[in-house]
């Protein structure tokens, strides 16, 4: 097991405030989790619309949305309550305080926080198995859509509300996946229990500040 130094909470203000952490704070930035399951909770419920005249298939539909609105709920206050807990990254003294809520947690050594960098089997991993299967989505979406078109009924564009909602939800996916996966910078943290098992994603542009606290490249 690691052994870190014992936290030195009178080397940092025990609160900071948004101009503090505007001027040192590295913020965590967030996934999008929750807001894919709203999104497939309104999938679901537009699919039910479309349905709602056949009888079976209507009724296993809305046990679905059902079990997806639970679901949008409990990410929804998911979502307040890690926005609300958001973690900071505060560099000081050749040390890096962890704020949460904007309270001080604990400290730890800038040489702790271990970045996680794909490799070449990883990108395939991610090109592979994440991003093209949702640019597909959105092709088979689009040539379903266009087809539907030429062939559409009195009210074309209410018929293909579900396709084009889906294929939002497709953009979306390949634009969260590309987020999470390339765009920002995953880090693992000392978690202030003697192990460095805390996952946190950072934003590329704000990793400066803690270099320039420290004096080393984390890149």
């Amino acid at each position: 097991m690691e052994s870190f130094p014992a936290a030195r909470a009178f080397d940092f203000p025990l609160q900071i405030n948004q101009a503090e952490i505007e001027y040192l704070g590295v913020r965590e930035s967030f996934t999008w989790g929750p807001q894919a399951m709203w999104l497939l909770c309104g999938l679901i419920w537009i699919f039910y619309f479309l349905v709602r005249d056949i009888p079976e298939l209507a009724r296993n539909t809305v046990l679905f949305a059902a079990g997806a609105t639970l679901l949008a709920a409990l990410g929804a206050g998911y979502e307040m309550r890690r926005r609300n807990r958001q973690t900071v990254l505060y560099p000081l003294g050749g040390r890096i305080g962890l704020y949460r809520g904007n309270m001080y947690k604990y400290d730890f050594a800038p040489g702790q926080m271990r970045r996680v960098r794909l490799d070449f089997f990883g990108w395939i991993v991610v090109v592979c198995k994440l991003l093209l299967p949702m640019l597909m989505i959105m092709v088979i979406i689009g040539v379903v859509m266009f087809d539907g078109l030429k062939q559409s009924g009195p009210h074309p564009w209410q018929d293909m509300a579900l396709f084009i909602y889906a294929m939002l939800f497709a953009l979306f996916g390949f634009v969260a996946f590309y987020r999470s996966h390339i765009r920002l910078a995953f880090f693992w943290i000392p978690s202030g229990k003697g192990k460095t098992d805390r996952g946190l994603y950072l934003h590329p542009r704000e990793l400066h500040k803690i270099e320039d606290g420290d004096g080393r490249a984390i890149r």
